[in-house]
């Protein structure tokens, strides 16, 4: 086992950055004492393990400084802060130019402990959510991440699949890397209850979805083949995408409903395999 940490100078950034966005003095040095620990847990697992004895990895509670102040709950030693910094550093999800108030219905599949219904809550106020994670572990803490903002939002403790009823589930060593599908990283399995994208909007009575992310862990190679069924098409779907399903395939199903793939540029920019409505199209129905 090698003593070097990878990218030293690199830690110390994302120990800066994660550190800012705590509202109060407590908050950040969590924060970064913490994001520490993820970033072992990233870059070398020897001294994670050493470092989580050490520093422990009880449920830490804290407060994050956005226009309205977020109580945020996470797991020290875990990846939990790793998805707040992609979702709210590196800005995986957001995209340019959509109007605030003009996102009202998101479908947020693969919604994990709520880091990314914080930033839709953040980003499109006006946005009521479905908020679909099949792990039992991480959807406590998506009902803990959501309260403050639960009028807004719909939990559903399934996992999104091609019909309902019953599958299983394969959990991975990575707390975000839950899946339908077995990966080189599953440690063990279980089952658990599945929905249709269609059985999600009707039970929440939604009127339309203006946009759907999924990050559901390889999963789209059985959603997105779907989507011709779904009740509605969604006017937005931003998506992250695991081999073998790539990008062409993605282009292909999503043309289907008279959706646009494109790649970030003047149009839109984006972080993520995104698609848009073409213009002249409605919603799909069944």
């Amino acid at each position: 086992m090698s003593l070097l940490i990878p990218q030293p100078e690199r830690l110390l950034q994302n120990l800066r950055e994660i550190h800012e966005l705590g509202a109060d003095g407590p908050s950040r040095r969590k924060l970064a004492k913490n994001m520490f620990q993820a970033n072992l847990k990233r870059t070398h697992h020897g001294w994670s393990s050493f470092a989580n004895r050490l520093m422990g990895t009880t449920q830490v509670d804290v407060t994050l400084n956005f226009a309205s102040d977020l109580p945020f709950t996470y797991r020290p030693g875990t990846t939990d802060l790793l998805v707040l910094e992609q979702v709210f550093l590196d800005g995986e999800y957001r995209v340019e130019p959509i109007a605030a108030d003009s996102i009202e219905y998101i479908v947020d599949l693969g919604s994990n402990i709520g880091v990314t219904a914080m930033f839709w809550a953040q980003r499109y106020p006006k946005a009521r959510m479905i908020l679909v994670e099949p792990d039992p572990d991480n959807f406590k803490l998506l009902e803990r991440n959501t309260a403050a903002f639960k009028d807004r939002c719909q939990l559903f403790n399934v996992a999104v699949s091609d019909q309902r009823g019953t599958t299983t589930f394969f959990h991975s060593d990575r707390e975000y890397g839950h899946s339908l599908v077995r990966g080189d990283d599953s440690v063990s399995e279980t089952v658990v209850r599945t929905l249709t994208v269609t059985d999600l909007i009707e039970e929440a009575g939604f009127p339309r979805v203006d946009l759907l992310k999924m990050d559901i862990e390889g999963g789209e190679t059985i959603i997105m083949p779907t989507i011709a069924s779904w009740k509605y098409a969604p006017r937005y779907l931003i998506a992250e995408l695991h081999p073998p399903y790539d990008f062409d395939t993605f282009t292909e199903h999503c043309r289907k409903v008279g959706l646009k793939a494109v790649e970030s540029g003047p149009e839109f920019r984006v972080n993520l395999p995104f698609a848009a409505r073409s213009e002249g199209r409605t919603e799909a129905r069944v």
